[in-house]
């Protein structure tokens, strides 16, 4: 008789316990005092299962039983030797996802890698020289990224305004997209199933009309299944198009988010150059990509070095 994979019996209690704190489809306002003891992305799901398996797998590398219990000890123990290789993004990543499942509070970690601060914001003749190398409907999705903030998988649920209703339990500004040139409304699906407007540029509208489909297209994209209604680059492979195209003809690649961060550098300067103030801007800005909180606009600000 075989002996079981520890590799694959990893996997397997990996998904069990990410499961077992799963509330899929819920939102947040009706899950009330239970939304941080849940988790309702399919991304984040995604996420925390593999920072749960790469844990299951360090315990048994050391020697410990896949079954024996855990402590906060051997958590936290883990969470400081990998410490010395993790950026504190993903520090905090694993260490929010094994104080869910283990339902332990976990002390928070410095990184010993750093961080890089330089800007990631393309401009753009840049972003006009990499889309030039893609395809028509790649090239379409990396413009309407570097105009309208949106991210590489919002462009696969990109809909019109009447196709899909805004999020109606949060707190939206009615001042978006101040100081921008004619365009059109349009929604999408964003990061947690958030559902928020985007401003299209009047030209990219037109183009998008062109590439209307017949009926709905189910993509799947990072095992997650999703609806296209329109034949525009959009999620993993667009991304990877575009950091190709980049590297081809600039000779580097920022990373499909550097268009966002172009977005929001770009709006910033325009609102703050209509005498909007600088906190009403960020939260303006912050609810135009999709985020709700005006401080995590501040990873978009840094300029790139020369």
């Amino acid at each position: 008789m075989s002996r079981p994979n520890p590799s694959q019996t990893a996997n397997q209690l990996a998904r069990k316990l990410v499961s077992s704190v799963l509330a899929l489809g819920q939102s947040k306002t009706t899950l009330g005092t239970l939304a941080g003891c849940v988790i309702v992305s399919v991304g984040t799901a995604r996420d925390f299962e593999q920072c749960v398996r790469d844990f299951l797998r360090w315990r048994v590398a050391g020697g410990q039983g896949i079954d024996a219990p855990v402590t906060r000890l051997e958590l936290e123990e883990y969470l400081f030797q990998e410490s010395d290789r993790w950026r504190q993004k993903t520090l905090d990543q694993h260490r929010q996802a094994l104080s869910l499942v283990y339902t332990v509070a976990l002390t928070r970690l410095e990184a010993q890698v750093p961080t890089f601060t330089n800007g990631r914001a393309y401009i753009e003749e840049e972003m006009e020289k990499a889309a030039r190398h893609q395809s028509p409907r790649n090239a379409l999705g990396t413009r309407a990224a570097f105009r309208s903030g949106l991210r590489a998988i919002e462009l696969i649920e990109l809909r019109e305004a009447h196709e899909l209703p805004p999020q109606p339990d949060r707190p939206w500004r009615t001042d978006l997209f101040l100081g921008l040139p004619e365009g059109v409304i349009y929604r999408t699906n964003g990061k947690g199933g958030l559902a928020r407007s985007v401003w299209i540029p009047t030209e990219l509208h037109e183009q998008l009309q062109t590439r209307r489909l017949a009926a709905p297209l189910n993509v799947i994209d990072r095992k997650i299944n999703r609806q296209a209604v329109f034949d525009i680059g959009g999620g993993q492979s667009l991304s990877q198009s575009f950091s190709r195209a980049s590297m081809s003809t600039l000779g580097f690649s920022l990373g499909f988010h550097g268009l966002r961060h172009a977005y929001a550098q770009n709006r910033l300067e325009t609102l703050v150059g209509m005498g909007v103030d600088l906190l009403d801007a960020f939260e303006i800005i912050s609810q135009e990509v999709g985020h709700l909180r005006p401080d995590v606009l501040w990873h978009y600000t840094p300029r790139r070095k020369a």
